[in-house]
């Protein structure tokens, strides 16, 4: 009895040993297949964000040209990110009417990734710019002018890219219609539009600058303004939209009255008390003051009642480790001061009662010395 007992036992436990057994092995192979499938998956990954080469360029050029399919459009954006490549599609026969061809269909996924693809392609020379221009120009002109932002961004980011430098693209843009279509932009409830819109308009008017006071409007003028609160990682290209027309002594006149000083130093306040300054939009800013202070009577006693905004941005700038920053601080605090001077009705006894050479001495004179040490100015009193 109980050597039987002792064999049920061993049975039983043989049993559940196999059990066991048979269970990791189950295990066992899920994980293995797992690991096989996500090792493809990434595999599959790895390769789509391998930039394809020339050849692949010419193969999936001549792939969309046949059918007009969104992954071999993303493949193709993905390529063309050197001057190589963008000749060689431009060149291929019929390739640049295929993604047009996108653009102008009815897909609004096709649409958009026609869009991002020009984008690349608007970076090649001016003949190949005008050539892009003169077969796309309208139709990113239309698509800028309809209410899908989503295809809105990368239509104007496009024109931006195609405006760079090249004044026969502009000059082509101006006849279709883009500078309404860019303004018209800058009325949008989406950030990133008014961003791309802010970056076109520069390009473009900082390539033809004559057209800056043919085609600003005082409404042009506040929907920039308020830009600089309703844009946050675009900041940069608003403020150097607003520069490029500060540029223009009249066009200075529109912006101080529009309230550039208040929305530059309440922007360039909030800028300097975040943890990593964005240097580029700081710097437009302080140039765009610089400038509206030297052409406008009266707008230096405006910076000078924002005396605590003044003092607290001046000094964070002027503590910078970066120079050109130290220095274009310093000709905006000299426009200002030289401004208030001239003014001998208001302007002199306004910047004494404010004391402003007290609180800003020390700053100046660290930024001074920086110009003429290799290190950076020492930023422990700076508070």
């Amino acid at each position: 009895m109980e050597s039987m007992d002792i064999t049920n036992k061993e049975s039983i436990l043989g049993i559940r040993q196999r059990a066991r057994d048979v269970d990791q092995a189950a295990r066992t192979k899920r994980r293995s297949l797992a690991r096989d499938a996500r090792r493809v998956d990434l595999d599959d990954i790895v390769k789509k964000l391998q930039v394809p080469s020339r050849e692949e360029v010419l193969s999936l050029a001549e792939q969309l040209k046949k059918q007009k399919d969104l992954d071999t459009l993303q493949r193709l954006r993905l390529g063309l990110v050197s001057d190589e490549s963008i000749s060689a599609f431009l060149d291929w026969n019929g390739a640049l009417y295929a993604v047009v061809g996108c653009l102008t269909g009815q897909d609004a996924s096709l649409q958009r990734e026609a869009a991002c693809t020009l984008v690349n392609l608007a970076l090649g020379s001016e003949k190949q710019c005008l050539d892009i221009c003169q077969r796309a120009g309208v139709y990113l002109v239309m698509h800028m002018s309809n209410n899908n932002p989503q295809l809105q961004d990368p239509c104007a980011w496009c024109i931006g890219n195609l405006c760079g430098t090249h004044r026969s693209v502009c000059q082509l843009l101006q006849t279709q219609q883009a500078e309404d279509a860019l303004m018209n932009l800058l009325d949008s409830y989406v950030p990133h539009v008014i961003q791309s819109a802010a970056y076109a308009l520069l390009q473009y008017l900082t390539t033809v600058p004559e057209r800056i006071e043919v085609i600003v409007t005082p409404s042009m003028v506040t929907r920039l303004i308020e830009g600089l609160s309703r844009v946050d990682e675009g900041i940069a290209d608003v403020g150097w939209c607003l520069f490029i027309l500060s540029t223009r002594k009249n066009v200075c006149c529109v912006l101080i009255d529009k309230g550039i000083i208040q929305a530059a130093f309440t922007r360039l306040e909030k800028l300097t008390n975040q943890q990593s300054l964005n240097v580029s939009a700081a710097t437009s800013l302080v140039r765009v003051v610089l400038n509206c202070v030297g052409a406008v009577p009266g707008a230096s006693v405006e910076v000078c009642h924002r005396s605590e905004q003044l003092v607290s941005v001046a000094k964070a700038l002027l503590y910078s480790p970066h120079p050109h920053l130290r220095t274009e601080t310093l000709h905006m605090l000299s426009n200002v001061i030289n401004a208030v001077s001239a003014d001998t009705s208001t302007g002199q006894p306004i910047a004494n009662d404010l004391n402003l050479k007290p609180r800003l001495e020390n700053a100046v004179r660290s930024a001074l010395a920086a110009r003429f040490t290799p290190d950076p100015p020492n930023t422990s009193s700076f508070h």
